[in-house]
């Protein structure tokens, strides 16, 4: 088998490996790195078979490779560019917002108990029921402002405190 056909079989095993194993390798490698590897690594072997039956075993060095070096890079390229403008057309609230985006917000107290209690935040156009706490008194309906997000909840204050 000729380092054309492995370099074919290499480019779909890693597409399908980087299909597989999305959310490890998202974070080992940069954003869209596998999709444009593996294409251009594929179009290279695809064309450097085409290139090895249309010519024969034995062409000139700048045609069997240069064409698929040149080749893969376009494809790459090409791959990269597509990966970036989907990615700017996905709505960036497809991804739920965390308890971490909500620090800093206004949120409406829904239950409250000593000390401790519900309440609800609107981010990036979601709506959000979290738990939290707080030292001084809340009650259900109050607005208050959250301080901290930490393990057991919200940490908020009341909205007066904020406005004084």
């Amino acid at each position: 088998m000729s380092i054309f056909a492995w370099c074919i079989i290499i480019g779909c095993a890693v597409l399908a490996l980087g299909i597989v194993f999305d959310g490890p390798l998202d974070e080992a490698l940069p954003d869209g790195a596998i999709p444009v590897l593996a294409v251009a690594v594929a179009v290279f072997g695809a064309v450097g078979m085409g290139v090895q039956a249309l010519v024969g075993d034995r062409p000139h060095a700048a045609i069997a490779w240069g064409l698929p070096v040149t080749l893969a890079l376009a494809a790459g390229g090409a791959t990269r560019w597509s990966w970036r403008r989907l990615r700017r057309s996905l709505p960036r609230n497809a991804t739920p917002p965390s308890a971490e985006e909500v620090v800093g917000e206004e949120v409406q107290v829904l239950w409250w108990k000593s000390g401790e209690g519900e309440v609800r935040a609107v981010v990036r156009g979601h709506q959000l029921t979290l738990s939290a706490h707080s030292a001084e008194p809340l009650s259900a309906g109050e607005r208050a402002w959250v301080v901290d997000c930490e393990d057991d909840g919200l940490l908020v204050t009341p909205w007066r405190h904020i406005d004084a």
